[in-house]
C-alpha cells in the first residue's frame, strides 16, 4: 500500500489538510475545527486562536530553557520577519504623520521622531558611545581601534563618504530655515533672526569668548620722559614706530609701556 511509505504519507496528508482547510475556509468556519465562524482578519476562531497561541507559548518556553535563541526558530528567517515588520510599522506611522518610534506623537520638524523619543534615543547612544570609548573600542560600532582614535577605520571611512551629503543637507535646511524667517538650529520663531534667542545665548556661551580668559593681542602706550604726557593706546610696534617719526622723539625720550593680556605669558613659547 502507497501509505506505508512514509514520505508518500506525508504528502498525502498535507494535501488532505489543505483541501479541508480550503472547503472550510469557502463556507467561511474556522479551518481547524471547522463548527464557528472565524475570528476577523483570522482563519481560526477564538477558542482555536487560544489554543494556538499557548502551545506556543509553552513551546518557546522550553526551547529558552534549553538555550535556543528566537525560541529555536531559524534565527535568519526570524530577523528577516522582524525587519518586515519594522519597516512596515515605520512606513505605516510616517504615512499617518505620527513618530516612527511610539506612534503616538507629531514627529519634530526635519526627524521622523517626535521630541521625546529623540531625547531618549540621544541619551542611549551618548551612553553607548561613552561605554565604548571607556573600553577603548570605536564609538560608532564597538570594533577596536589603533591609538585610540574615537573610530576604527571601516567607520572613518564610511563618514569621510557621507560627510559631504551631510554637508550640503545642512546647507539646503540653512537656506530653507532662513526663507521662511525660522531659527537655523532649532525651526522655531526667531523674528526675522537667523536664531532665536536660546539658541543665540547657547551659541553665544560656546564660543570661544567663554572659553577661560581670552588672549588679546597686546597694546603700547608711549610716555615723554620729561613732559610726562601720554600718547596712546597704540595697537603695535610698527604704529610706535610711525608715532615717534612724526612726534620727532627718539627712542632715549621716550618710556614705551605694553600692556600685555595676562594669558600671553601661558601661551607664548
Amino acid at each position: 500500500m502507497p501509505h506505508k511509505d512514509p514520505e508518500i504519507r506525508r504528502a498525502y496528508e498535507r494535501e488532505r489538510h489543505r483541501r479541508r482547510a480550503a472547503d472550510r475556509r469557502a463556507q467561511g468556519l474556522c479551518q481547524k475545527c471547522g463548527k464557528t465562524r472565524p475570528a476577523p482578519d483570522r482563519n481560526l476562531c477564538e477558542s482555536c486562536l487560544e489554543r494556538a497561541r499557548a502551545a506556543e507559548r509553552a513551546r518557546y518556553s522550553r526551547a529558552r530553557a534549553g538555550g535556543a535563541a528566537y525560541g529555536g526558530r531559524c534565527p535568519e528567517s526570524r530577523r528577516r520577519m522582524a525587519r518586515e515588520r519594522t519597516r512596515k510599522r515605520r512606513r505605516e506611522r510616517k504615512e499617518a504623520g505620527l513618530c516612527v518610534r511610539c506612534g503616538e506623537l507629531a514627529p519634530a520638524e526635519g526627524s521622523v521622531f517626535c521630541e521625546t523619543c529623540r531625547g531618549e534615543r540621544r541619551a542611549a547612544e551618548r551612553k553607548l558611545y561613552a561605554e565604548r570609548r571607556a573600553g577603548g573600542r570605536c564609538g560608532r560600532c564597538g570594533a577596536e581601534v589603533i591609538d585610540n582614535a574615537s573610530t576604527c577605520a571601516s567607520c572613518a571611512a564610511r563618514d569621510s563618504k557621507r560627510r559631504p551629503r551631510k554637508n550640503a543637507a545642512s546647507r539646503a535646511r540653512y537656506r530653507d530655515r532662513r526663507a521662511r524667517d525660522t531659527c537655523v538650529d532649532c525651526g522655531n520663531a526667531s523674528d526675522g533672526a537667523s536664531r532665536c534667542a536660546p539658541c543665540a545665548r547657547r551659541s553665544w556661551y560656546s564660543s570661544n569668548v567663554h572659553r577661560g580668559m581670552p588672549v588679546h593681542p597686546p597694546r603700547y602706550t608711549v610716555y615723554e620722559l620729561f613732559t610726562g604726557v601720554e600718547h596712546g593706546p597704540l595697537d603695535s610696534w610698527e604704529e610706535v614706530a610711525m608715532y615717534l617719526a612724526f612726534a620727532k622723539l627718539s627712542r632715549h625720550e621716550v618710556e614705551i609701556v605694553e600692556d600685555a593680556s595676562p594669558m600671553s605669558r601661558y601661551t607664548s613659547w
